[in-house]
């Protein structure tokens, strides 16, 4: 059944813009001399403080974002209590990790943003852990070995997590300057989950929906959906599996506020009209090439209620 159109209602406070799942966020990098700005200033404080405090991400958001692929091993007895402490571990090709990554992670984003962001997954190869390590050694160790050409590390453990834990993690990275090469393993920038999203049982095609979710913390995404966990089922960056309670073959994320896609640059700031009094704007869906797709209701200076249509 094909759903109704609705308005949602989300409210940002600016500062709080970049995020990542627990506690391993960094500090945005900055934006390369290529990226192509939204917009300068628009009639709101608050809203130019959004737009100003994202522009550095646009190095990754706008064009080809290069993306190495690892494979992180895990061992048995391992004692970081993030894993499910069970012998398990599951046989991952990078090879064909990277086949499926650019088979449907790259076409979502590619819709996602108009086919302004396009993600390229690229090999990374294999790394290992020791007992006394963690998701963080995984990720530090693929950052060391990847090379100039990725600005940003995949890594993919072979161990599933525990069921209290988190399924895994975005961070944006530490800052370059805005005319000099920011290579991951410079920056920091990385997305990490378990293994469990690739078992077997998912068929032929993973569940790439939580992966979905970490690369666009590596973007600069925050979580949404309210303070008592993972609400909404129309955002990326909140309940990622929530298609699959419609669609049980769905292995994507829903889509995404248009407040990020703004973030991105993949909204213009033409396209968002900040309300200066009472006046009826009406508007297209946020995901839409172009019109009028965002409605700003300012609150404060650092503040806004983002009003968009979904459907």
């Amino acid at each position: 059944m094909r759903r109704q159109p609705v308005a949602t209602l989300s409210v940002l406070a600016v500062l709080s813009l970049l995020g990542s799942c627990g506690s391993t966020s960094q500090s945005a990098g900055t934006t390369a001399a290529s990226a192509t700005p939204t917009s300068s200033t628009s009639d709101n404080q608050a809203l130019d403080t959004l737009i100003q405090g994202a522009e550095p991400l646009r190095r990754y958001s706008l064009g080809t974002d290069r993306l190495g692929v690892w494979v992180c091993h895990v061992p048995v007895g391992v004692r970081a209590s993030l894993y499910n402490p069970v012998d398990f571990r599951l046989a991952i090709d990078p090879t064909a990790l990277v086949g499926k990554l650019n088979k449907y992670v790259t076409p979502y984003f590619r819709s996602l943003s108009n086919d302004q962001y396009e993600p390229q997954f690229v090999l990374g190869g294999e790394v290992s852990i020791t007992v006394t390590q963690n998701d963080g050694d995984c990720v530090d160790t693929a950052l060391a070995q990847s090379d100039d050409s990725m600005a940003g590390v995949v890594v993919i453990a072979d161990a599933e997590h525990a069921e209290n834990q988190h399924g895994g993690w975005g961070r944006t990275g530490t800052p370059c300057e805005p005319s000099d090469p920011c290579p991951a393993r410079t920056s920091g920038r990385a997305a990490y989950i378990g293994a469990s999203d690739f078992h077997p049982d998912w068929g032929d095609v993973p569940a790439v929906d939580l992966l979905e979710h970490e690369i666009g913390h590596t973007l600069g995404f925050p979580h949404s959906g309210g303070g008592d966990g993972y609400t909404s089922a129309i955002d990326l960056m909140s309940n990622s599996a929530a298609p699959r309670d419609q669609d049980a073959d769905r292995r994507d994320a829903p889509d995404t506020l248009a407040v990020n896609r703004l973030a991105a640059g993949w909204l213009p700031l033409d396209d968002a009209v900040v309300a200066t009094g009472a006046m009826t704007v009406p508007i297209v869906p946020s995901r839409s090439p172009s019109g009028n797709r965002m409605v700003v209701l300012p609150v404060d200076a650092y503040r806004f209620l983002s009003v968009e249509r979904s459907e």
